[in-house]
């Protein structure tokens, strides 16, 4: 799984999380380097904030193509727009903060208990 976010605080919160429940995690701190990251390895998930610097979470979806499911950790919306251009790429929202255990329900609906 990959974990994108530019907060570090945030993005080593959550990977912790979870690495306790099982999970093997990589992470990005930007939307370009996890660009570099999927274009170079294989990932069963992304879990992706919307707004960062130098590639947000739509641009980066977008240019990645066949993108594995990506589910959205983020203090913002995606508006309509963004939900038409995503389709069903996008199979979950968690708007921060999330509590641990709801973090860990959505990413054990997509990809079962931890590897």
């Amino acid at each position: 799984m990959l974990v994108v976010d530019d907060d570090i605080d945030v993005r080593w919160t959550v990977a912790e999380v979870l690495r306790s429940a099982g999970f093997t995690v990589a992470e990005a701190e930007d939307g370009e380097i996890a660009l570099d990251m999927l274009r170079t390895g294989s990932y069963r998930m992304i879990l992706l904030d919307l707004r960062m610097p130098r590639r947000d979470g739509v641009s980066l979806i977008e240019a990645v193509g066949e993108a594995p499911p990506v589910i959205v950790h983020s203090a913002y919306s995606l508006d309509a727009s963004d939900r038409e251009r995503l389709g069903s790429r996008v199979v979950d929202y968690l708007h921060k903060p999330v509590s641990p255990q709801k973090l860990l329900r959505a990413v054990e609906a997509v990809l079962g208990t931890g590897d």
